[in-house]
């Protein structure tokens, strides 16, 4: 973790936690001992309601053109050089070079996007009350292990997953569009609860 940038996306990360926690919730894969939970809700109070609204919008809009620009600028020109004739490309080799595209871009693309949020979004009166400790920076390697943690799951699922649904030749039909539109709003519902109970 380095310098105020660092504390800072670690404070805003502490609050989103601690929103988490208080509306009794719980996020899988993130667990936290006695200790390190009181080190997350002292740096949670130092991030304003309005800050942390920002660091939410920014995380998700460069987090976006971040993957957009991983697909484009990585996955897409792999895919030409490696299978100029997409005919010979086997449904495996598919799935692995889309998975580790995706694993790029979730462990590192996140992590940039949380940074430049963090950058962008805390000001000079929420920094001032941020003052780093000896355990943060083990605390910080802990959240970062976490999410890349979430991510080689996401990805090491996503491989079978797509050879299962090329091998039976699974058709999207309106069962498989009605739930990416349930995984959709219960993404935008999940995003909201946190927005309300900031302002409250």
């Amino acid at each position: 973790m380095s310098g105020q940038d660092g504390i800072a996306q670690l404070a805003f990360w502490a609050r989103n936690m601690t929103t988490v926690s208080d509306g009794g919730m719980k996020w899988p894969g993130f667990s936290y001992t006695d200790a390190e939970w009181t080190r997350l809700r002292a740096l949670a109070e130092a991030v304003p309601a309005a800050a942390f609204g920002k660091f939410v919008t920014w995380t998700t809009v460069t987090f976006l053109a971040v993957a957009a620009a991983g697909i484009v600028g990585v996955f897409v020109p792999l895919l030409m050089l490696l299978f100029p004739d997409p005919a010979k490309m086997a449904g495996w080799q598919f799935a692995c070079l889309l998975a580790a595209c995706a694993l790029l871009i979730l462990m590192f693309g996140f992590a940039l996007a949380m940074n430049l949020a963090a950058h962008w979004s805390a000001d000079d009166a929420m920094r001032a009350q941020l003052r780093a400790t000896a355990d943060d920076d083990a605390l910080a390697a802990k959240v970062r292990w976490q999410i890349n943690r979430i991510a080689l799951i996401m990805c090491g699922v996503l491989v079978p997953g797509m050879i299962l649904w090329i091998a039976y030749d699974i058709q999207a039909g309106p069962l498989i569009n009605a739930l990416k539109w349930a995984a959709v709003a219960l993404l935008l519902l999940s995003i909201g609860s946190v927005v309300v109970g900031n302002r409250k």
